[in-house]
């Protein structure tokens, strides 16, 4: 009977560790996110972001906050994403870890222009707050979002 106390112990606390383990390793830059339109301040969309199996952040519209724009397809969009749905696009890809909360190198796909950019994010310290960089060339030569975490936000 001893024994088996022990045994179910052990086996608890291997599986909190390994719980515990799972967050360290988690990014914190990932979940989902509520985009905010940066010219009128208004809720957009809701993304997910997630570190793939390259460990390149990459994102995906889930869905659409606006009535008017669920369901519409990206009629100016490039190749692959041409007259594709926007809700369930994946539209950020690519972003390389460059240090704590720092991601670069990657491409995000503006559904309304078509247009592809480079990219890069910024977490902030609080882990809610998420700045989001479209480029072309230089950083100097674009526009940033903040996002907002989605539990927070909505």
């Amino acid at each position: 009977m001893n024994s088996t106390i022990r045994l179910i112990r052990a086996f608890i606390l291997l599986s909190g560790l390994l719980s515990w383990s799972n967050q360290l390793h988690a990014a914190p830059i990932e979940g989902r996110w509520v985009t905010i339109d940066d010219s009128d301040g208004s809720k957009k969309s809701i993304v997910v972001l997630l570190v793939n199996d390259q460990g390149q952040l990459e994102g995906k519209i889930e869905s659409l906050l606006q009535p008017e724009s669920r369901g519409k397809v990206c009629k100016k969009c490039p190749g692959e994403f041409n007259n594709k749905p926007i809700e369930g696009m994946t539209f950020m890809w690519g972003l390389n870890q460059e240090g704590p909360g720092e991601w670069s190198e990657g491409k995000i796909l503006d559904p309304k222009s078509g247009k592809v950019y480079k990219a890069k994010a910024s977490l902030a310290e609080d882990n809610n707050t998420l700045t989001v960089r479209g480029f072309i060339g230089i950083s100097l030569f674009g526009r940033s979002q903040t996002w907002l975490r989605a539990d927070d936000a909505l």
